[in-house]
């Protein structure tokens, strides 16, 4: 019996955990005989999916409890008569004695956790699925290199992920290209028709989303043609200092009515179905789940050259792919769409067909097969 840790290093409702949680979700359904257990670094709004797919869920942060002991506890430890607990190192050992033919780090901030317990157990194998590209990886955790060694197999989910690891990293063997997954569910409300044209974007509001590139596009199309019928929308977590901010870049640039920014949606498939294109405005983004869903709901996606995974499929069509930060090509894209009904259509058609491929179903039985070949008996 296969016995497996997940490491998550959070729960948020984003790309990361999402996948892992399809996996996890698929492998109860079609492997009731493996053992799941699951490690939050930190929590969020899938903590209950998890804890229904998993045999034991840890919460790392709930032993961060040091700070919240009554008074008299803390009166007795400054008088050395109590003596503190320490509860992560009861984890690991915890961990360690549950004797895991792999562990599972699920992006590289799982990492400095997981080599702790490969140390402590020498039989445990360590995966590690990369969801992070350079820039992410250098700011998270800048000497990623000294875990590498620890590390048994590499999941990379594109492979600008995986040249990634290879040209900048050292990674030299081991690497498994496997593309991200994502499902789009049936229509369960309509939104008002509308005869405006419709560009969408999506993600938590932050510089590697580039959505200021958003705000500069919007801002470029409006100047330049004036007469256009065009509203730009972000639909995305915004953190309140971020919103700020950019009520007031919208005010004074005069986008207030052409510019929304209208937050998390519980369920945001039924705006991208209003979307008549979706841009990708990301930095840096390894293969993005909405650009998953909005392939299958058959939508033209424009992304930057070099920024995101997503890239490697329209390059057969479904978009466009144009320079890096260029506001100008990005804006030209969207208006060849918005003066090319018949383009946009045959294009979100071809992305209908390549997308597909990107289901649950037939992505996790590829993570699964690399987790059955590094289980050791």
């Amino acid at each position: 019996m296969k016995k497996i840790l997940f490491i998550a290093h959070e729960m948020s409702r984003t790309g990361a955990p999402m996948v892992l949680l399809y996996l996890l979700q698929w492998i109860r359904k079609n492997h009731s005989d493996v053992i799941v257990d699951v490690l939050a670094l930190h929590n969020g709004g899938l903590e209950d999916d998890f804890k229904k797919i998993s045999r034991n869920y840890y919460d790392y942060k709930v032993l961060d409890n040091g700070n919240k002991l009554p008074f008299l506890q803390r009166l007795l430890l400054k008088l050395n008569i109590l003596k503190t607990r320490n509860y992560h190192q009861e984890l690991k050992e915890a961990l360690t004695a549950n004797n895991y033919n792999v562990i599972y780090g699920n992006t590289v901030l799982s990492l400095p956790f997981a080599k702790q317990l490969v140390q402590l157990n020498k039989k445990s194998r360590l995966i590690l699925h990369v969801h992070e590209l350079n820039a992410i990886i250098k700011q998270t955790l800048p000497n990623f290199r000294d875990y590498i060694n620890f590390i048994d197999h590499f999941i990379a989910p594109s492979n600008l992920v995986k040249t990634n690891l290879q040209d900048h990293w050292g990674v030299e063997e081991a690497i498994d290209v496997v593309y991200e997954c994502s499902q789009t569910k049936p229509v369960t409300s309509q939104l008002k028709a509308s005869t405006t044209f419709i560009v969408g974007a999506s993600g938590t509001v932050h510089w590697r989303k580039g959505h200021d590139v958003f705000v500069q596009v919007a801002r470029y199309i409006h100047a330049n043609y004036p007469d256009v019928k065009m509203q730009f929308v972000w639909v995305g977590h915004i953190p309140a200092l971020e919103k700020i901010i950019l009520d007031e870049d919208l005010l004074k640039l005069e986008l207030i009515d052409k510019v929304k920014f209208i937050g998390e949606i519980e369920d945001p498939l039924e705006h991208y179905r209003a979307f008549d294109v979706f841009v990708m405005t990301s930095r840096e983004d390894p293969f993005p789940l909405v650009c998953i869903e909005l392939g299958m709901l058959g939508k033209p996606i424009i992304c930057f050259g070099g920024a995101t995974g997503t890239e490697e499929i329209l390059g057969n069509g479904g978009g466009k792919i144009v320079p890096y930060l260029s506001i100008e090509a990005m804006a030209s894209a969207i208006l060849f769409y918005y003066e090319n009904e018949s383009e946009k259509i045959a294009q979100g058609e071809k992305n209908k067909e390549a997308f597909s491929q990107f289901s649950p179903e037939k992505i996790c039985p590829q993570l699964f097969e690399i987790i059955s070949k590094n289980c050791r008996n």
